[in-house]
């Protein structure tokens, strides 16, 4: 018969599996790191990092533009609601 197992230890069980996926071994010291990892926390050699790719100055700058249109849309939405309903 099979064992019932908690919510706690299915979350568990599901970290450690997406921990295993993602550990790789160090080419300077055969230590298994993480793949997202710039360098190897126990010999300190420089690592290619491959589970991360981080944003390029493009793509930041494109957010930061899309979020400010966004924004601006809102607050100017946001008075044009408080100026027709306060005329009320």
């Amino acid at each position: 018969m099979k064992k019932k197992t908690t919510v706690y230890e299915d979350e568990e069980a599901k970290r450690q599996k997406y921990a295993e996926e993602h550990i790789v071994e160090c080419p300077h010291c055969g230590e298994g790191v993480f793949d997202h990892m710039k360098t190897c926390p126990h010999c300190g050699g420089k690592l290619d990092p491959k589970g991360y790719n981080p944003l390029t100055d493009k793509q930041i700058k494109k957010i930061k533009t899309v979020t400010w249109i966004v924004g601006m849309v809102i607050a100017v939405t946001v008075v044009i609601l408080y100026f027709a309903l306060w005329k009320k």
